[in-house]
């Protein structure tokens, strides 16, 4: 069972076929086509309402796991709880199961609707149910259920008397406590009768359900079947020839049962079915009050008229049965035949039979016999038949061992069975390694191939049926392993050897207790040797053997241990000691001639008392001036490590310079100047773009730049020790690039706009102040209307200074000057033609044209001239014509037409 509340019902009806129409009964009500044809099947849930229990129930096709036909050939053949066949043993080759082992409050059904035969008074047939719960102790509408019940289809009402609820609860005989769980009870094949009265011609339906615990946490289900005969006899007498015996047969289901004669002067006996022998008569009729079990029926008077009927067979079994003396024994089976009950006696005649089997006692070995009938539903009792049971003794086994621990090799077991209660007894050995052995002598000899714990266990059989078992544990230990630890690396003269016994038997089973240890010649006999220093570089063999307790001796563990050489540390030290330099180490570690193949392979260097370290074959570094200390480890590829080998070193400072540059504008001289802060520079070398200097005496050099520009240059002094400093420095030569302006000419009265042409930061002074708006910024107005000098004084952002002036002649205007003649004769004087605006505020063009209107010159430049030349060739001379235009600065057109002559 699991740790869940769980309800089984179990049913399992098997209906008798009388009479339908009084000789058959409805088409498969049985079951016996081995299908649910005929029936609806119905599946749902259940719970409460108003107190009572309620099935929610719709029709379905019949569902795998909740309708199941069962036959001889469904598995398991057993019932998991109530250990009863689930075929029904007295119906036919069908029977039905409803519900499964599934919680969840689910409930199934099945019904079937029939038409009274209107020839009968009253219509009985009967029905086998076996039910199975786990009693969950719920109020009883809760708990799981069985139900059968049939009412008339016209009239909707239930049939008086047809109507059964088996619950657990429920006051019904026979249940009993299922082994498999202490909550589950269930209750074994049992048949009961139903009967329909007064309703020939009536349709009927009859109804089987199931239903789990309304809490959903129980389940139940059931086998039911119908026996294949139906009737409109309630209670029979049947005479039985053969045996002189008369039987009379009430309706099963009932409480109780009270026999009458024909007159009810005499009680005959009480009992659903009686045999009585001799009868007490061969014809006639006897009465039987019923009284049934409250809520499950009505009280009735039945006759029972005697009819002569005959005996059947036998019931077959399977004969002799044989048992273990103290196995746990089951209830006699044997197979009745279809619509037959069995019937167990103790006795060969006399005695009260019994529905159920009968269990054997195993308490002692021997022989008992039973006997067994079988009697038809409302029929004869057949004659008995014996059954032998055969209690087998049981051994009690036992057996001895020679010697429980032995070692593996040469191990031989001497297993003695020492067993009593012995019949024709025969012996298995299982030597726990998957081998066996079986013999009838109690004496067996085995060595095992491996070493380990088994269990050896010994079947002691009696006359090839009846077995027991003993097992015993036995230890074949296999051979220990010597087995120690040494330190790695062994360095000569300075590794400690201390041996350290990790010696074992495999499996751990047992254990060592001697020790023979045999270390570069000396003998101990201790679990631990004495520890030793490494000798010098060689071979140092160690053995060692152990031994256990049971005298199990492992091979000699041989193992040379290599004892290494030292290596010797030595290195040198760079020869430039500057604290700018990075100072170089260079390891020259070496070994002894005879270390052959021996090298470094890791270097352990400390400087300045471990300040810094370093693992680098030869390391570089940085040090502050001063003294040093260096040391350095050497490991060999062994792991051997030199002794430590110390040198003190001094590191020189480097120069420190300041450098300083007076200037930095062309056309001005430029002095570097480098200081020495600690007087240890014995050379300065200056490294320009178009000069070097070098030398003892080059703290100071002038120079003198022409151009703007990146002047970078390069210092590197050096100190008598050799050390020296390197000084880049990025430099660039500025110029003030500002101007005046050029000399121009204005007609009276006109703003002139002027342009220092400055940078961004520049200062600015015009003087004299007269005419100008402003003297200190890059683009006054003069309006003086007199001819005026002016001066310009700037200084660059970078401090370059610069001296300009402009000259501002005043012409009357605005006017276009053109001269009337020129001479290009390249003598410097009227070499060229040109115009002189004054006033304008833009300059149109100046145009020249021959005599025949052709175009000899122009240009929109008023500083540009026509130098007397046509196509490159002198023109020739003579009148030429002249169209000026221009605009002046009060915004108005200027235009002049004249003639020019050009002279040669």
């Amino acid at each position: 069972m699991k740790a869940r509340a769980v309800s089984c019902i179990f049913i399992v009806l098997c209906l008798f076929n009388k009479a339908y129409s009084q000789s058959s009964c409805p088409p498969n009500l049985d079951f016996e086509s081995g299908t649910f044809e005929h029936w609806e099947c119905f599946v749902g849930t259940t719970d409460t309402i108003g107190g009572k229990n309620r099935m929610l129930l719709s029709p379905s096709e019949p569902a795998p796991g909740r309708h199941e036909i069962i036959t001889a050939a469904s598995l398991p053949e057993l019932d998991n709880y109530g250990r009863f066949p689930r075929l029904c043993p007295y119906g036919g080759n069908y029977s039905v199961k409803l519900g499964n082992e599934q919680t969840g409050a689910q409930a199934e059904g099945i019904s079937y609707t029939f038409v009274v035969p209107t020839t009968v008074d009253t219509f009985t047939f009967t029905y086998f149910y076996a039910v199975v719960f786990e009693d969950p102790q719920h109020d009883l509408p809760e708990q799981p259920r069985f139900f059968v019940t049939a009412y008339d289809v016209e009239t909707g009402n239930l049939i008086n008397c047809a109507s059964f609820d088996y619950v657990s609860t429920a006051n019904l005989p026979g249940f009993k406590n299922s082994s498999v769980g202490s909550s589950v009870l269930y209750k074994d094949w049992t048949p009961t009768s139903l009967q329909f009265a007064g309703l020939g011609g009536h349709k009927v339906r009859l109804e089987f359900r199931t239903a789990d615990c309304t809490r959903t946490g129980h389940f139940g289900y059931a086998y039911l079947d119908i026996a294949s005969a139906c009737s409109n006899i309630l209670a029979t007498a049947p005479y039985c020839i053969e045996t002189n015996s008369l039987i009379l047969d009430a309706p099963f289901g009932f409480q109780s049962y009270t026999w009458y004669n024909s007159d009810f002067t005499t009680i005959i006996g009480t009992g659903q079915s009686m045999n009585i022998s001799p009868p007490p008569a061969t014809q006639g009729v006897f009465y039987v009050d019923v009284v049934p079990y409250p809520g499950f029926g009505c009280r009735d008077t039945l006759q029972a008229f005697v009819k002569p009927m005959p005996v059947p067979d036998t019931p077959d079994f399977k004969s002799p049965v044989k048992l273990c003396q103290f196995d746990a024994a089951n209830p006699l089976t044997a197979k009745p035949l279809p619509s037959h009950t069995l019937l167990w006696y103790t006795t060969a005649t006399g005695g009260t039979g019994t529905f159920d089997g009968p269990v054997p006692s195993t308490a002692q070995a021997g022989s008992t016999k039973y006997w067994v009938s079988q009697k038809a539903l409302f029929g004869c009792e057949g004659f008995r038949r014996e059954l032998t049971v055969t209690v087998i003794p049981t051994p009690l086994a036992s057996f001895n061992i020679n010697k429980i621990r032995q070692c593996q090799v040469g191990n031989s077991f001497t297993f003695s069975s020492t067993s009593t209660n012995l019949l024709n007894p025969t012996y298995t050995w299982e030597y726990g390694n998957g081998q066996n052995f079986n013999s009838a002598n109690p004496i067996n000899t085995y060595s095992f191939p491996g070493g380990g714990t088994f269990y050896v266990k010994l079947k002691a059989t009696n006359d090839n049926s009846c077995s027991a078992t003993q097992t015993q544990t036995v230890t074949v230990i296999p051979k220990p392993v010597a087995k120690f630890d040494y330190p790695i690396p062994v360095c000569e003269n300075k590794t400690t050897i201390s041996l350290t016994d990790r010696s074992s038997v495999p499996m751990g089973i047992a254990g060592i207790n001697k020790w023979w240890w045999n270390v570069n010649g000396n003998i101990y006999t201790s679990q631990t040797a004495p520890s030793s220093i490494a000798p010098a570089a060689g071979q140092y063999p160690v053995k060692l053997v152990v031994s256990t307790i049971e005298g199990c001796q492992s091979d000699t563990n041989t193992t040379i241990l290599q004892v290494r050489h030292n290596p010797a540390v030595a290195f040198g030290i760079g020869d430039l000691l500057c604290n700018n330099e990075l100072i170089r180490f260079t390891d020259q570690s070496f070994f002894p001639p005879a270390a052959t193949g021996e090298i470094v392979t890791k270097w352990y260097w400390s400087f300045d008392n471990g300040m810094m370290n370093s693992i680098e074959k030869n390391p570089r570094s940085m040090f502050t001036a001063g003294v040093h200390h260096a040391k350095l480890i050497t490991e060999s590829a062994y792991g051997c490590k030199s002794e430590p080998l110390e040198k003190s070193f001094d590191i020189w400072p480097k120069p420190i310079v300041q450098l300083g540059i007076s200037d930095s504008c062309i056309h001005l001289p430029v002095t570097y100047t480098a200081t020495d802060q600690l007087g240890n520079v014995v050379s300065y070398n200056w490294y320009f773009i178009d000069m070097i200097r070098k030398g003892p005496t080059y703290s100071s050099i002038t120079k003198t730049h022409n151009r703007e520009g990146k002047r970078p240059f390069t210092l590197i002094t050096y100190t008598d020790k050799g050390c020296k400093d390197t000084i880049y420095r990025p430099f660039a030569i500025y110029e003030n690039k500002s101007f005046a302006g050029y000399d121009t000419l204005a007609a009276f009265n006109q703003p002139v706009q002027l342009d220092a042409r400055g940078e961004p930061g520049m200062q600015y002074n015009w003087t004299p102040s007269v005419g100008l708006n402003r003297t200190d910024i890059e683009k006054p107005v003069a309006t003086y209307d007199r001819d005026q000098l002016y001066h310009l004084y700037t200084v660059s952002p970078q401090g370059c200074e610069k001296h300009t002036q402009i000259f501002i002649k005043r012409w009357a205007g605005p006017e276009l000057f053109v001269p009337s003649a020129f001479t290009p004769d390249n003598d410097g004087v009227n070499d060229k033609l040109k115009v002189k605006p004054t006033g304008y505020m833009s300059f149109g063009f100046f145009a020249v044209y021959n005599r025949w209107g052709q175009l000899v010159f122009r240009t929109t430049n008023f500083n540009e001239g026509w130098d007397g030349k046509l196509n490159g060739k002198d023109a020739e001379p003579g009148t030429y014509v002249y169209v000026v235009q221009a605009v002046d600065y009060h915004g108005q057109p200027l235009h002049r037409k004249g003639t020019v002559i050009l002279l040669r």
